[in-house]
């Protein structure tokens, strides 16, 4: 799988184009084990539409969650800043800054935003920062042979990378300061982002250590299914994965993933398996047109090469007639 290359001005923000949905975003996460408490951060920049969308999720042990989202006003795709979220290029596809100070919904289940009016007008509003440090373990790589996400262009992203990080710093919840040292992910993409585009995507990430993870991503558009992509990384290194098929289990309505193996095969030819299961849920979507596209953020504790790893696993899919539309295949 050749990939093209991945620059160092890539790391900075790219000519909008004329698409109405035209985006470009960030995104970073972190997990601490199966304690309970990670960190989900998305900022994504929809200059043609006058605002970013920003979501900063603080998953908290027993299930409850601080959620910021908004609408941000914006005039120009020079930065990423708003709403009190803030990225900044320390040294460019190797070390980045993430500030946030300003409020947040304190829900009691993170399952609330199954319906997010009622979650947004009953919960209190509390303070929420933070300040986390981003240091790349490997190399950022793509999802496909060009530079953005192979078959997707047109929905998700015309340019894409992604890599496994060290995260330090620290997250404070209305006065309750918690430290991060740990593993985590980011990623950076730009182009067209229509939410309702693809019939689902599933992107599963996993780190047991700064040495030992993966990731594992496939999606469906329209009636094509994609082969699936990834990278494994192993003592230290990485292999990219051009095949993945995920199947999982799925609990009653409103039909959320409760396990999932993940089968990757390395462009050796290797099969590498992974067994998950789910722990913390938090259901985002997006409406456009009358139209959901639900995007399910799990942790998830998984069984990789026989040690156990941690990480976020999304699950987005299109809600057709209030069913997932992957649930029978992914």
């Amino acid at each position: 799988m050749g990939s093209a290359p991945i620059l160092a001005e890539d790391e900075y923000m790219h000519e909008p184009t004329d698409h109405p949905q035209f985006n470009e975003s960030a995104y970073y996460n972190f997990v601490d084990g199966n304690s309970g408490f990670a960190v989900l951060i998305r900022m994504g920049n929809r200059v043609n539409e006058g605002h970013s969308e920003v979501t900063v999720l603080i998953y908290l042990p027993g299930g409850a969650a601080a959620i910021r989202f908004d609408r941000a006003p914006i005039d120009s795709n020079d930065r990423f800043e708003a709403a009190g979220l803030k990225f900044e290029v320390v040294e460019p596809l190797k070390k980045m800054k993430v500030t946030f100070d300003s409020t947040a919904h304190l829900l009691k289940a993170g399952t609330d935003l199954e319906n997010p009016k009622r979650a947004f007008t009953t919960s209190p509003v509390v303070p929420v920062s933070l300040e986390l440090h981003y240091d790349n373990v490997i190399p950022v790589y793509g999802l496909g042979d060009g530079s953005g996400i192979q078959g997707a262009e047109d929905s998700i992203a015309v340019g894409h990378y992604q890599g496994p990080c060290s995260v330090r710093g620290w997250v404070e919840v209305d006065g309750e300061r918690r430290e991060v040292d740990g593993q985590g992910f980011r990623d950076h993409s730009w182009g067209p982002r229509v939410w309702q585009g693809p019939q689902y995507w599933r992107w599963i990430s996993c780190m047991v250590d700064e040495r030992n993870g993966f990731v594992a991503w496939t999606q469906k558009i329209g009636d094509t299914q994609s082969p699936g992509n990834g990278m494994v990384l192993r003592d230290g290194v990485m292999e990219r994965v051009d095949r993945v098929t995920v199947k999982s289990e799925y609990g009653g309505a409103p039909y959320y993933a409760t396990s999932m193996r993940v089968s990757m095969w390395t462009e050796s030819g290797e099969r590498v398996d992974a067994t998950g299961s789910v722990f913390h849920v938090v259901p985002l979507r997006n409406r456009r047109n009358g139209e959901i596209a639900r995007l399910a953020e799990y942790l998830v504790e998984l069984d990789y090469r026989g040690r156990t790893g941690y990480g976020i696993s999304e699950y987005h899919d299109r809600i057709i007639e209030d069913i997932p539309a992957g649930i029978s295949e992914a």
